[in-house]
């Protein structure tokens, strides 16, 4: 398992957040500026548009700089950036391993303290908040081998909306299990699958998943393939067991109506069951080409009562409790 340093510590009450420079493109400038700080001050280093070049980053690096900082009005450009190179930065081969894999996980990080801030609780302690990264930490950890660096770079290449919603459920996911106190290898590796359960939808056209209309039956079929491509795809990463199951199984339902093996009850692993429950409710409290997001309280009410018979009720009311601010964990 590959070991990943910490992300840089950022002061929630500062108007700047910290970016590790190796994190900026030589050759792709942002539409943010760039700082350098000094004691409590901080310096414009680099104006909007303006490429980090490779001799600029040799001067920082003399002077021991490796940390810069943007305005955190910026942060949604910075996220932009980071969604139109991440993709490539991951399948090139200008960037070593190591650094592929800290982009890989400064990026969902990033992503998970957005979740964080934005869709759960407000008073979700700062506690509850280091546990989430450091289980991302670990999660990521399981995939920063050239396989698995390649394959959230395709993934992320075709649609990053599903990578980024595959970090949405890792986040929920791992809530539910740690609030069940199943073994941390457990929530480990539902935190893995839970990262990659839509991975297959790397084999289903764009356009396909980008259609803000009704899909054709045809095309129907061809997004019910997507656990299965999932788990074929994923092969060469050598995950658990359990890991291939919250892939393969995240679309089974408790009445036996699901795919792709139509399995009920009990014969859908818990862990499965969590993923299944997060990817429903973060597809429907996320805007999506075909759909604008609904508030949480409405996405609640129609899992309950319009997809009644698809869910682990006990776990669902678990889940309802978390997000209502309940301490379960």
């Amino acid at each position: 398992m590959t070991t990943l340093p910490p992300p840089p510590s950022a002061d929630p009450a500062s108007e700047y957040q910290p970016i590790p420079l190796a994190h900026l493109f030589p050759h792709a400038p942002g539409e943010f500026e760039v700082y350098l700080r000094h004691g409590d001050s901080h310096t414009l280093f680099a104006r909007d548009g303006e490429a980090l070049t490779s001799d600029r980053r040799g001067i920082l690096k003399e002077y021991g700089v490796s940390v810069v900082y943007i305005h955190r009005e910026q942060r949604e450009r910075y996220r932009r950036y980071m969604r139109r190179n991440l993709p490539a930065a991951l399948l090139g081969q200008e960037m070593p391993q190591a650094q592929k894999a800290a982009v890989f996980y400064h990026d969902c990080c990033a992503i998970v303290r957005e979740l964080l801030r934005e869709r759960l609780p407000q008073g979700l302690s700062d506690v509850h908040g280091r546990l989430f990264v450091a289980y991302a930490r670990d999660c990521v950890s399981f995939l920063c081998t050239e396989a698995g660096l390649a394959r959230m770079g395709a993934l992320m290449a075709h649609d990053y909306d599903v990578y980024s919603h595959g970090v949405h459920v890792f986040v929920y996911t791992v809530f539910m299990l740690k609030s069940l106190g199943l073994p941390q290898p457990v929530i480990l590796q539902a935190g893995v699958g839970a990262l990659l359960h839509d991975s297959g939808k790397e084999g289903v056209e764009a356009a396909i998943l980008r259609k803000p209309g009704r899909l054709t039956p045809e095309e129907f079929l061809a997004i019910r393939e997507h656990p299965v491509l999932g788990a074929r795809l994923c092969r060469p990463l050598a995950l658990s067991r359990l890991a291939r199951e919250c892939i393969l199984l995240h679309h089974e339902k408790l009445n036996g109506l699901g795919y792709p093996r139509g399995l009920s009850g009990d014969a859908i692993p818990v862990h499965a069951r969590a993923v299944s429950l997060a990817d429903v409710y973060d597809a429907l409290t996320s805007r999506r080409v075909y759909a604008d997001a609904v508030p949480p309280f409405e996405a609640l009410r129609i899992m309950r009562h319009e997809m009644a018979g698809s869910f682990d009720l006990e776990l669902y009311k678990r889940f309802v409790m978390l997000l209502g601010g309940a301490a379960l964990l």
